[in-house]
């Protein structure tokens, strides 16, 4: 009778224990810190200025890569993203009372932010980063909040999630969060506010938070959650690869702070342009940040990184293949045949990081769909790379691959024709 009472009190406490600290996040409860400015309360200047703010919060967060309508209509959601569960569309963030946020508050705003919690109580899918701005002042909230109550309504409807079973149960996200949402807290020194130019930890604080690079460039594991052990070393997103920018992987690749100032300022770099998912990044956000905020970024993304090295390319005469054949007939003309490239016009293959990852992918896509011309920032533009995959079979661009890499890459010439096929359909 006493080992029965002694295991049924234990079993209380274990039961009180997981009650105490579950209940708060099935129910979707936590603190709420007080707003930092009654925007009531502000005449018509300082309200100028919070909606400014919040603006530049926006930017920063990248709000708009997500939640842009197809049809280029800012905030009003629809676009689709490709997830190993399935779709998932952005939302309308507009203040329409019907299908956006109009009736939210900032309280509202910030428990969808750092909780992923929504006023009724549902719960957002973690393909909206409230795992990194759990961290978000509330000063920034609130300034976000005040600038997204300032744009026009758009009365777009949002499209549900198109997921496969279980993960279509939205409350059972729930016990997602239980495991694996961090708890909220802020990162100093918050967004706004002044910092020295490069100074790491306000970057910490743009790249872990505001920026949420870790959402793309983080392994996942089975469950969609961010693998904290492996923080920033790359993965794999919308059949693309993010690629490893931790200070040792980006020093690997030959990046230094300055590089990446340009980079993410410009979309140009010695290292190449930015494609993929990273366009919207510039097109969105990081060519409307300040230089000191870009200067911090890339001061936190380098600390302690080793100095930057790169592969020595391999003479020519070294790599007269089919593949050395193919590059002349085919990309030289607008890259040079020794890999120089043109100012303004295509980058340079003897510095280009692309060439230099292990994994082939990104070097396959880019080759294969080629990439469209786009507007950099201020007058840059980027000039259309024509798609080869209608010119080239798999065995021929396995050639090209393992040439580049191989010249300019470091990367040993082992890519088969039926690796380039795994990365996707033509």
């Amino acid at each position: 009778m006493r080992r029965r009472l002694i295991l049924g009190a234990l079993a209380l406490v274990v039961v009180v224990v997981v009650a105490v600290v579950a209940v708060p996040l099935l129910t979707g409860a936590g603190p709420i810190p007080p707003a930092t400015v009654d925007p009531a309360r502000l005449d018509a200047g300082q309200r100028a200025r919070l909606v400014e703010r919040g603006r530049y919060i926006a930017r920063a967060a990248d709000c708009a890569a997500c939640h842009v309508a197809e049809d280029g209509r800012a905030y009003a959601g629809g676009l689709p993203m490709e997830t190993p569960v399935g779709t998932i569309y952005g939302t309308n963030i507009t203040p329409s009372r019907d299908h956006g946020i109009g009736d939210w508050s900032a309280d509202d705003l910030y428990r969808a932010l750092v909780y992923g919690i929504l006023p009724d109580g549902g719960r957002l899918y973690p393909a909206m980063p409230y795992t990194s701005y759990h961290a978000m002042t509330r000063a920034d909230v609130d300034a976000l909040a005040a600038y997204l109550a300032s744009l026009p309504a758009v009365e777009k409807p949002n499209r549900p999630p198109d997921l496969a079973f279980p993960f279509n149960i939205r409350p059972a996200v729930a016990f997602w969060n239980l495991i694996f949402r961090p708890e909220p807290g802020d990162l100093p020194p918050p967004a706004g506010t002044a910092a020295p130019a490069g100074d790491p930890a306000r970057g910490r604080y743009l790249v872990e938070v505001l920026g949420h690079c870790g959402e793309c460039h983080t392994p996942r594991n089975l469950a969609y959650a961010m693998e904290d052990d492996r923080h920033l070393q790359g993965e794999v997103i919308e059949g693309a690869l993010a690629p490893d920018i931790t200070p040792a992987g980006l020093s690997a690749r030959g990046w230094t702070a300055r590089d990446l100032t340009r980079f993410l300022a410009t979309g140009l770099s010695p290292q190449g342009t930015m494609t993929f998912r990273m366009y919207p990044v510039l097109h969105h956000s990081t060519r409307y940040l300040t230089a000191e905020d870009v200067g911090a970024i890339a001061a936190y993304l380098t600390d302690g990184a080793p100095p930057p090295t790169r592969p020595e390319p391999v003479t020519t005469g070294n790599t007269r293949n089919a593949g050395h054949d193919i590059y002349l007939g085919f990309c030289a003309g607008c890259h040079g045949a020794d890999g120089e490239g043109h100012p303004a016009a295509s980058p340079p293959l003897a510095t280009n990081t692309t060439a230099m990852l292990q994994d082939p992918r990104n070097l396959v896509k880019v080759i294969r769909d080629g990439i469209p011309a786009r507007p950099l920032a201020g007058t840059g533009r980027m000039q259309e790379m024509p798609a080869f995959g209608d010119l080239l079979d798999d065995g021929e661009m396995a050639a090209l691959v393992n040439y580049l890499r191989h010249r300019w890459g470091g990367q040993p010439g082992d890519v088969t024709a039926e690796r380039v096929s795994e990365v996707g359909p033509r």
